[in-house]
């Protein structure tokens, strides 16, 4: 019994041993390989900085109405197709204006008849007048008569009134187009029944116009990039249905408040573009690059090569000048920067090797 107790202590001594060694040789393995492998570098060059804002957005007209009737008819033609060119006042549909000529035709009956009581009543009046200046009736008579022309006068009025508000609705079953610009939606078809607009948000849809010599581009910039945008800005941009053209535009309005996209809180920038190309249509997506800023012909690293200490300092590894000669950590004043390049204002030379990561010795530092 005694002689199995001291094994068991013998083998749980020598299994312990084993696996601090082991852990021990991996540490040194580790630090071996960390020491070996090279540290990449990069010389300290001079360099043209751009900050921009790259955003994507949809193109969209600056002027689109909407056409609707004026009056509830059926819809007797339409003149143009989907995606046809249009100029202002030219005829785009018609409406079925039958009811309307017969009830014309009522109301012109109306007015002739009218015409003839009015011709009537005034002859009557004046014959009156002449029998009353020489006492031949009372002038209870001419009032009676005066009165009834002034009725057959009302009554012609009124006819004529109708038929000028008849003829208003009859010029609005020929519906033109209020500018020029293409059809951009025409949900509508031959013989279907439209109702009358009373007021914007409703009657039926008959087209949608857009005017395309004028087009913007919508986008949604997040809070941080929004703060550097300003009205005026000047704009590239690129779309991908028109490859190798480069248009350009200009920052319009930035929305006074945010708004949800994709869950991202952001404000919506409107862009006008510059002389439009013709082949740009609404709905494109437009890549755009608004420039904020841009440091010509200045010394720069790489981004990775900078790295921050506490107080706000930046620091870089300037690289041994010897063989085996450990790096220089050095603190620097930098400018401007994009994703790829900073701006060193000072603590480099030209031609100085910087390193692009933290060496061992400064892990943790």
């Amino acid at each position: 019994m005694k002689t199995l107790l001291t094994w068991v202590v013998v083998l749980a001594v020598l299994g312990a041993g084993g696996y601090f060694g082991w852990t021990w040789w991996q540490k040194q393995l580790g630090q071996a390989q960390a020491q070996a492998a090279p540290i990449p570098t990069a010389k300290v060059e001079r360099q043209t900085i751009e900050l921009t804002v790259e955003i994507a957005g949809d193109l969209e007209p600056v002027d689109v109405l909407e056409v609707k009737s004026e009056v509830s008819a059926k819809i007797k033609k339409l003149h143009v197709e989907l995606g046809q060119q249009v100029k202002q006042k030219a005829v785009l549909a018609e409406l079925d204006n039958t009811e309307l000529l017969t009830e014309k035709s009522q109301i012109q009956i109306e007015i002739e008849g009218a015409n003839l009581e009015m011709k009537k009543a005034e002859e009557d009046l004046v014959r009156d007048e002449r029998l009353y200046e020489r006492q031949l009736i009372p002038e209870r008579d001419v009032a009676e008569r005066r009165n009834a022309r002034d009725l057959a006068a009302n009554r012609l009025d009124r006819a004529r009134k109708r038929m000028q508000t008849l003829e208003d609705r009859l010029a609005k079953t020929t519906i033109t187009a209020p500018m020029n610009g293409i059809i951009l939606e025409m949900p509508v078809v031959e013989g279907q029944v439209v109702v009358a607009a009373a007021s914007v948000n409703s009657g039926t849809l008959l087209m949608k116009l857009a005017n395309l010599d004028q087009l913007l581009i919508k986008t949604h910039v997040n809070q941080v990039d929004v703060a550097r945008l300003a009205e005026g800005m000047s704009v590239q941009f690129t779309v991908d249905s028109i490859p190798g053209a480069d248009m350009t535009g200009k920052v319009f309005r930035i929305a006074p408040t945010a708004t949800v996209k994709n869950n991202i809180k952001g404000f919506q920038v409107e862009i006008r573009i510059a002389q439009p190309d013709p082949r740009l249509r609404p709905g494109m997506t437009a890549d755009v690059v608004i420039p904020i800023s841009k440091a010509s012909d200045v010394l720069a690293v790489p981004l990775s090569a900078v790295f921050n200490e506490p107080g706000d300092q930046k620091v870089v590894y300037v690289a041994g000048a010897g063989e085996g000669a450990p790096p220089e950590k050095r603190p620097v004043e930098v400018g401007l920067s994009n994703i790829d390049w900073v701006e060193i204002k000072s603590g480099l030379r030209e031609n100085e090797v910087v390193l692009l990561a933290r060496p061992p010795s400064a892990q943790g530092g």
